[in-house]
C-alpha cells in the first residue's frame, strides 16, 4: 500500500473479493451502466471531487486496505490487487473469494486484465494510482484516496475515506453501522485499559529476523492513534517519517519508561525479539526486565479499515488485560 507497507513486508516475508454482474454501458467507458433512476454522487478523493452515476456494483479494489473495507460493508470486488497475500497479511474480517479476479500487483496492476472485468469503479491509494491514474481512468471512474495526508490525523482520515466508500457503493447506513461498531470496541477497550499501564510501544523487526533494528509507530500513525483513542499513551517520542513510523537500533528503545508496555510483531517461528536475549541492550531494559514485552498474533493489518483497527484493539485487551 504505502511505503510502510512495503516496510513490513520484511516482516511477512519471514512470517511468512465476484459481485453480481451488470449490462455493459453503452458509453465510452467499459464499466456497467447505472441503475435507472439512480442518482449521480459525488466523492472527494485525493485528487479532488468524482462523480459518480450511480452507487458502483462492479468494484476494483488496488488496495488492501479498500479490499478490507468494501467486504466489511458486504461487497465483494470483482477483482482485486496482490489477491494472493491479502488472505495472509490482512487477517481479520471476510476473506477473498476464490472466485475474486485477481488484477496484478499494488504497484503494477494490469489494465487489461482490470478493463476485461468492466467495472463501474476502481478504487486505491493516491500516491499509488498518480502515475497511472489517467490510464485507469479510460477504463472507469476511480476513487484514490489519501491516507497520508499532512493536514489531517490518518484515523479521522481513515474514517473519513471508508465513510466515502460506503457512500460510492451505496452502503451508506452500512458503513455508519460499522463505524459504531469500532467506537464501541474502543470505548469498551478503553474501560478495560485502564486497569493496566496506560503508555505502550508498538514495533516490529526492521532488518529481517534476528536483526536489533526495529520500526516503531510514532503518534502521527493509524495504529499509535487507534490505541491512544482507547486511553493509552504511546511513550514513543522519537522522529517519524511521513507515515508516522520510526525505524532505529535497538539502543534507541532506552529512551522508553520503565513501565511502557512494548507491544510487538514478529515471525511465529523465527522471533527477532526472543532472538535479541544476547543483546545486552535489549535485556538490559526495564520493561524486559520486567516481562513487559508482549507479541500480538495473529499480525494485524496495521494499515487497513474499522476492522483491522477492531482487532488491534482486541488483541492488545486480550493481551495485557488478565
Amino acid at each position: 500500500m504505502r511505503k510502510s507497507a512495503i516496510l513490513l513486508s520484511t516482516v511477512v516475508a519471514v512470517l511468512a473479493l465476484a459481485s453480481c454482474g451488470s449490462t455493459p454501458a453503452t458509453t465510452g467507458q467499459s464499466g456497467a451502466a447505472p441503475a435507472p433512476g439512480a442518482a449521480k454522487i459525488t466523492i472527494q478523493d485525493g485528487f479532488g471531487p468524482v462523480e459518480l452515476a450511480g452507487p458502483a456494483t462492479r468494484v476494483v479494489s488496488l488496495e488492501w486496505t479498500f479490499t478490507e473495507e468494501l467486504l466489511a460493508l458486504g461487497v465483494a470486488p470483482v477483482g482485486v490487487a496482490d489477491k494472493a497475500l491479502y488472505n495472509d497479511w490482512v487477517t481479520a474480517g471476510t476473506r477473498v473469494a476464490e472466485s475474486t479476479v485477481d488484477v496484478g500487483t499494488r504497484q503494477e496492476p494490469n489494465l487489461e486484465t482490470i478493463a476485461s472485468l468492466k467495472p463501474d469503479l476502481i478504487v486505491g491509494n493516491a500516491d499509488r494510482l498518480a502515475n497511472n491514474i489517467e490510464s485507469l481512468k479510460a477504463i472507469a471512474p476511480v476513487v484514490a484516496f489519501r491516507w497520508n495526508d499532512p493536514a489531517k490525523a490518518q484515523l479521522a482520515a481513515m474514517k473519513e475515506s471508508f465513510t466515502s466508500l460506503g457512500t460510492a457503493v451505496g452502503k451508506n447506513a452500512e458503513a455508519a453501522k460499522t463505524l459504531a461498531g469500532l467506537d464501541a470496541t474502543t470505548a469498551s477497550a478503553k474501560e478495560k485499559l485502564s486497569a493496566v499501564g496506560g503508555t505502550f510501544a508498538l514495533a516490529y523487526p526492521a532488518g529481517g529476523a534476528g536483526a536489533a533494528t526495529v520500526t516503531i509507530f510514532a503518534k502521527a500513525s493509524l495504529a499509535s492513534q487507534i490505541l491512544e483513542e482507547a486511553g493509552m499513551t504511546n511513550a514513543w517520542t522519537g522522529n517519524a517519517d511521513s507515515d508516522g513510523l520510526s525505524t532505529v537500533g535497538v539502543e534507541a528503545l532506552t529512551s522508553l519508561p520503565a513501565d511502557v508496555n512494548f507491544l510487538y510483531v514478529s515471525p511465529s517461528s523465527d522471533d527477532t525479539f526472543l532472538k535479541l536475549a544476547d543483546n545486552k541492550v535489549w535485556t538490559g531494559l526495564p520493561f524486559v526486565k520486567a516481562a513487559h514485552t508482549y507479541k500480538l498474533d495473529p499480525t494485524p493489518w496495521f494499515y487497513g479499515g474499522p476492522t483491522s483497527a477492531e482487532q488491534l484493539l482486541t488483541q492488545t485487551v486480550a493481551t495485557l488485560v488478565k
